[in-house]
């Protein structure tokens, strides 16, 4: 008996979201490479990553050691500019929207991150994300002016 397909979760559309930004005096290049390899994002954010962003749109898996894995199903890449991908919310109930956009700003770069699409009752995992996005952003400009990995606290 072939196992039955799971329904696709619906895409939310809720009206919560929010944005994270910060710049960089790295290249959109060396931050576009640390934030799309999964060889980057396993030595600052995530103890483990399961696949590359690339214009494939192939699903990549993040996996905490404290919170378990979620798959990243990318729907949009465009080299050194944007990237968006859905994940499911806490409640596994609908997706959420995360959208990466880096700019050039003079000598340095921009970064900004955002997520949207929770509903009204989810107010509190909304700003857990948003809290989770703000440290993504940090762990990344110490990885990338340091090499340190504040997620495991490692150099």
């Amino acid at each position: 008996m072939a196992a039955k397909k799971a329904k696709p979760l619906p895409v939310g559309k809720g009206k919560l979201g929010f944005t994270v930004s910060n710049t960089y005096s790295a290249s959109p290049a060396k931050i576009w490479d640390a934030i799309t390899k999964a060889r980057h994002i396993q030595r600052f954010f995530v103890d483990k990553v399961a696949g590359d962003f690339t214009p494939k749109l192939a699903p990549v898996i993040f996996t905490w050691n404290d919170y378990g894995s979620y798959t990243l199903w990318p729907t949009r890449f465009q080299k050194g500019k944007k990237l968006e991908f859905r994940w499911t919310n806490h409640q596994g109930t609908y997706l959420t929207t995360v959208t990466f956009v880096l700019k050039r700003k003079g000598k340095l770069t921009g970064f900004e991150i955002s997520e949207r699409g929770w509903k009204p009752g989810h107010l509190k995992n909304a700003f857990d994300n948003c809290s989770g996005w703000s440290s993504f952003q940090d762990y990344l400009k110490a990885y990338l002016l340091k090499r340190l990995d504040l997620h495991t606290r490692t150099a």
